[in-house]
């Protein structure tokens, strides 16, 4: 498939460098320094240009291209060149990166804007946020809504006494539901039914979405959390306080910036504004982060939002949450005293691949894209059709992690016989790629 991509900012760099794994891809960008970093590191075309401009756009896409993104910093920008491209091949699948929320919402939503599909990475960072947040052992959260399962992480902690030092087939699970895999010292162990739980573990299970809440319940569940203090008040924190706002929750936002605070305050009138730094110690101690349940960082600033995040830890807050847009972060953002960092290219990949992909070729990057889950169709060149899946020789860092026949997603027992025509959901590291490609006598992709 032919894509065309404006835009080579963070998301669109992130794109183009996903999707060229399985696709062609042309990028237009009018900053010439951003140009020349594409031409140098990635293998797709580019053009130096205007990519809102007819002229430029007609040049660009014929009868082969089938999908089209805009997905600069300026929403007007990314809408019109849009809407350029339908004029120029109507039959074009259109992506627009929409960052304000009246874009969003009301009357003018995508059909008015001649927009086949409006994306907002800030209001998918804040959904994600806002699950990690509010369920009191969650770290990480991923969603197939297409199959109806979720990919969730959980920490371990010296509370969790029911579960730890026990093995892993001893523990209840919800049901259609199992433990994946166990993190653990920066090592990936593939959970058979005989690893034993420890303190710092953090544990990644598969399941329908209300597994989710249950297993969180199993581990231990101490409380409900619904008190947030949340630093910084642009895009993003106005997605987190409409989903936030309400239903009893106590929500404080810190914001620099007087005329946010004052455009927020009016806008949620049942939430605190506070007009301060939320990098600041003796701010976070006077607003009593310790005893909130979530430090949730949205700053434009990774520097800021790494150290509101410590602070916080160091004050006793429960749980920190925060953002990051550069991927030379990704090391940082993981280092203690950080229970949860989202990346936005990563949000924006996988984003994109659920909308672009036939609902049944899973794949998501997981683990700062050390690691993948995906699914492989069992075909009449395959070896294993027939055969059980104890039958299966994986790589060790890799489990068959349910099995989709006939549209519903399913955990396989060790007898269960692979069909052709059945979709395996697999969880490997990306080391173990080239190995499972054999197996199966397949392609998977392979992430940023």
């Amino acid at each position: 498939m032919q894509i065309v991509i404006v835009g080579a900012g963070n998301v669109g760099y992130t794109l183009a460098r996903t999707l060229s794994k399985q696709h062609s891809v042309m990028m237009v960008e009018q900053d010439e320094k951003r140009y020349e970093h594409i031409v140098e590191s990635l293998d797709i075309g580019a053009v130096n240009a205007n990519g809102a401009s007819p002229r430029v756009l007609r040049n660009i896409i014929n009868g082969k291209t089938k999908l089209f993104m805009a997905v600069t910093e300026h929403d007007e920008f990314n809408i019109f060149a849009c809407q350029v491209a339908k004029r120029i091949q109507p039959g074009l699948c259109t992506f627009a990166r929409v960052r304000n929320p009246d874009y969003l919402e009301g009357d003018l939503r995508t059909e008015q804007m001649d927009v086949d599909h409006a994306f907002s990475p800030e209001k998918i960072a804040a959904a994600k946020m806002v699950r990690i947040a509010t369920v009191e052992n969650l770290i990480d959260f991923e969603s197939l809504p297409a199959l109806g399962i979720d990919l969730a992480t959980f920490r371990i902690n010296s509370r969790h006494e029911c579960v730890m030092h026990r093995p892993t087939d001893l523990i209840e699970m919800p049901p259609n539901s199992r433990i994946v895999a166990i993190h653990r010292g920066g090592q990936v162990i593939i959970a058979h039914g005989t690893e034993v739980l420890q303190e710092g573990d953090e544990v990644t299970i598969i399941g329908p979405p209300e597994a989710v809440e249950a297993f969180d319940q199993t581990i231990g569940k101490f409380r409900k959390p619904s008190d947030f203090i949340i630093v910084g008040g642009g895009i993003l924190t106005e997605h987190l306080l409409s989903a936030l706002n309400g239903s009893g929750r106590s929500v404080k936002v810190i914001e620099k910036d007087e005329a946010r605070c004052h455009m927020l305050s009016r806008k949620y009138d049942r939430v605190v504004i506070i007009n301060d730094s939320g990098s600041d110690p003796a701010v976070l101690r006077n607003e009593n982060v310790n005893m909130s349940d979530a430090l949730i960082c949205t700053t434009d600033s990774e520097e800021e939002n790494l150290l509101a995040c410590l602070i916080g830890k160091h004050l006793g807050v429960t749980k920190t949450v925060t953002r990051y847009s550069r991927r030379e972060y990704e090391r940082i953002f993981t280092m203690n005293g950080i229970d949860a960092a989202i990346g936005y290219y990563h949000v924006v990949a996988n984003e994109i691949v659920k909308q672009t992909v036939p609902e049944l070729e899973v794949f998501l990057l997981l683990e700062g894209f050390r690691e993948q889950f995906f699914g492989i169709t069992v075909n009449e060149k395959c070896r294993y059709g027939g055969c059980r899946v104890s039958e299966v020789d994986l790589p060790d860092r890799s489990t068959i992690a349910m099995v989709v026949r006939g549209g519903k997603a399913t955990v396989p027992r060790d007898d269960t016989v692979l069909e052709v025509g059945d979709v395996i959901l697999v969880y490997a590291i990306r080391q173990d790629i080239a190995r499972l490609e054999r197996m199966f006598h397949t392609h998977i992709p392979i992430g940023v």
